[in-house]
Order: C-alpha cells, then structure tokens, then sequence
C-alpha cells in the first residue's frame, strides 16, 4: 500500500501518511501489531522510494555521476534485497503465527 502511494508521489512522508489510516484498520482486523505495521509501512516505502527513476535517491545519484537515472535502475541491489527481506518477514511472522 505505501509502495503504491509512493510511486504515486515520490515521497515517503507522504506516503506514510496517507496509507496510515487504511493500514491501522488492516493491522486490527487481522491482529497484527501496531510497530509491525509501522515498520512494514516504512520499510516499503523505502523500498520504492530507492527504485523509482524519479526519487530523489536516484535523482541525486545520477546528477552526481552525470547519467540517466534509469541507467542506474539494473544496480540497485540494495532495495531488491530489503524487498525480498520484507517478505521473508512477512511470511516467517506468518508462520509464526499458524
């Protein structure tokens, strides 16, 4: 959900906000614990934050090294892997759970 908000405005802040309200409701219909939620909300927008050609990560890389940002996109290791870690977590917790 952040992730979409993110893509959407190119700023976690933003995001973070306007997904709170709707990720609060999920997180208590399914029980799940508030600073889990928060971490998944934050963590996910970083995760886009760090892959959109237009963020401000990617924005300042690029200015900086004089290339198209979306040369840079096939390099990014580090969101993929915070990706793939989020949801590792969410399926451990998950299990976790059962």
């Amino acid at each position: 959900l952040t992730a979409f908000m993110d893509v959407a405005t190119a700023n976690n802040t933003v995001a973070i906000v306007m997904a709170a309200p709707i990720a609060r409701q999920i997180s208590q219909e399914y029980h799940i614990e508030p600073k889990k939620t928060a971490s998944l909300l934050d963590t996910c927008s970083c995760i886009a934050q760090g892959i959109i050609p237009y963020g401000a990560q990617l924005l300042i890389a690029a200015g900086i090294s004089q290339i198209s940002s979306m040369k840079i996109i096939p390099f990014l290791f580090y969101p993929y892997l915070l990706g793939i870690c989020v949801v590792v977590s969410i399926l451990m917790t998950r299990e976790k759970h059962k």
